[in-house]
């Protein structure tokens, strides 16, 4: 079921996510890498890397880097740009809250609100352990969460659109209150040319977990909760602030 949900979103998941920066996520991932002076540093895994936009950086910077997905429609995608890159990653199906790596690595890596997808806790500290076997000793996890309570959605349903040379989409979305996830219905028109479209529709949820939450979670893992910070700074993170970044270190 969840790999059916991410079918039709591989088809636009580069155009929805046309403005985000990779080079500059991986910037700041340099900068946390530089300042926990992380050494070494030689192997990446890019967890729920989707369509290889994260991945792809850390291959030109002369990282070996793996990504990981659970969606193959994602990954044919990944690989196709790797190989016309002519970049070397190796890209591997599976699913966060179970996967074993093929070697370990030393930083794991997961962007774009990838864990607030796991929409329930136990999933959540499935992945903690997973991810934290796929880490040699002293390695490090850093990951964002999405504060979805923050952002400007109702709990009353919202309809946009957008259209444009190259699709038609219409969503819904709504603030579950009470089960503390974002929910988006959509359905997009994709223009395969000839007057043909290719239609498209999902749904997809996030839910939101406290700092509390996660260090309730994080308990009797292993795991050492090394910082927290506001969305590519240094800082601790502000009631409001919707970003927030963990940073926690596998046990020596």
């Amino acid at each position: 079921m969840v790999m059916e949900n991410y079918k039709g979103l591989a088809y636009i998941y580069d155009y929805l996510l046309s403005g985000v920066d990779y080079e500059e996520w991986a910037d700041y991932m340099e900068q946390i890498f530089e300042y926990y002076a992380i050494s070494p540093c030689d192997k990446i895994m890019d967890l729920a890397c989707g369509t290889g936009s994260s991945t792809l950086p850390w291959a030109k910077r002369g990282y070996k880097v793996y990504g990981l997905d659970i969606a193959p429609h994602m990954l044919k995608i990944a690989r196709e740009k790797a190989e016309n890159t002519m970049l070397d990653v190796v890209f591997l199906e599976g699913d966060m809250r179970s996967f074993k790596a093929p070697l370990l690595v030393d930083a794991a890596l997961l962007y774009q609100d990838g864990l607030n997808y796991l929409l329930n806790p136990e999933d959540v500290r499935r992945a903690f352990a997973a991810i934290y076997k796929a880490l040699r000793p002293g390695g490090f996890f850093i990951f964002n969460l999405n504060h979805v309570e923050k952002l400007p959605a109702s709990p009353a349903a919202e309809v946009y659109w957008v259209e444009d040379e190259e699709l038609t989409m219409v969503w819904e979305s709504c603030l579950e209150v009470r089960e503390k996830t974002w929910r988006i219905n959509f359905v997009a028109f994709l223009h395969q040319g000839d007057g043909l479209y290719q239609k498209i529709q999902e749904e997809h949820k996030e839910r939101s977990y406290s700092h509390k939450e996660i260090l309730d979670l994080l308990e009797d893992t292993g795991w050492i909760l090394r910082a927290c910070y506001r969305g590519f700074t240094f800082q601790e993170p502000c009631q409001e602030d919707r970003n927030v970044f963990y940073v926690l270190q596998r046990e020596e």
